[in-house]
């Protein structure tokens, strides 16, 4: 299980990621607000939430996810591009955490938890940068959804 970051970490993590993953210098923010920070969360979102769908076994957190696909989906104004597989990063299972917790309880446990906490912690500094509002809904969504979740799964 990975460590606990500090929250200004996941501030500094998620405005490296943000910056980071983009193929080429972002575009201006457009007249409607969806800028380069919100397309940057939508696509490590989804790729995200794939993942977990792949650890999570709790149904409430699958539906969750489910929901959050679509409405993240919804936010595209491209085609969805997996710029993210294969990436370690806070909250997002990485292939070697599912595969060991697909052959034990206690390690799926372990990350699930890992997976909230870190998630919440990124949504957290999403909240800040995101400026869209249909895009800052789903993130207040995605932060209901972990802090809900991390209630559940207590260990």
């Amino acid at each position: 299980m990975r460590p606990r970051r500090q929250p200004r970490i996941a501030a500094l993590l998620l405005a490296g990621l943000l910056s980071a993953c983009q193929q080429e210098p972002p575009p201006p923010v457009p007249q409607n607000g969806y800028g380069a920070t919100e397309r940057a969360f939508v696509e490590l979102s989804i790729a995200t939430d794939e993942q977990a769908l792949k650890l999570v076994d709790d149904p409430s957190l699958i539906e969750n996810r489910e929901a959050e696909l679509v409405e993240l989906r919804k936010l595209l104004d491209a085609p969805y591009v997996n710029n993210h597989a294969g990436h370690d990063m806070p909250g997002m299972p990485t292939d070697a955490e599912i595969q060991l917790a697909s052959t034990s309880p206690d390690a799926r446990k372990q990350f699930v938890h890992a997976h909230l906490t870190e998630q919440l912690e990124v949504l957290r500094s999403a909240g800040t940068a995101i400026t869209h509002p249909p895009t800052a809904d789903v993130v207040k969504l995605m932060e209901s959804h972990r802090t809900a979740e991390l209630t559940l799964t207590e260990p």
